[in-house]
């Protein structure tokens, strides 16, 4: 006995799927891959940078240094910030070993408070907590 149809497949349909599927993604390539301008500002080598930082340490004896070398007892820390604070664009802390994490926090929240009662603009605070060097 023989069987209606042939064992053959047929590859006309497969062709046609893979055809539009080849189109569909050439289609979309160019759509995919559009980037984003971006501007760049002028590379003035004369220009001064009006950025400033202010890099404070805190020590374990719940003492700040600054970048001068001025030791700050950790009391006194909001108030010699409000001078500095309004000219500064970002603030870096660094926190050696030993120091109590409460108190680390509680150094980066009088920070953040002290800017937002001098600075309109939000202040960048960047912390670090290592061991001694």
């Amino acid at each position: 006995m023989k069987m209606a149809g042939s064992a053959d497949i047929n590859v006309t349909p497969l062709i046609d799927v893979l055809l539009v599927l080849l189109i569909i993604f050439i289609v979309m390539i160019p759509v995919v891959l559009r980037s984003e301008t971006v501007e760049l500002p002028p590379n003035e080598p004369n220009a001064v940078s009006e950025n400033r930082t202010v890099m404070l340490k805190l020590d374990a004896d719940l003492s700040v240094v600054t970048e001068a070398l001025k030791i700050i007892p950790s009391h006194e820390l909001a108030g010699r910030l409000r001078g500095a604070l309004p000219k500064v664009s970002a603030v870096f802390i660094d926190a050696v070993d030993g120091v109590q994490w409460g108190q680390f926090v509680a150094t980066v929240d009088t920070v953040r408070g002290v800017a937002d009662d001098v600075t309109p603009d939000p202040l960048a605070i960047a912390v670090r907590v290592r061991g001694d060097e």
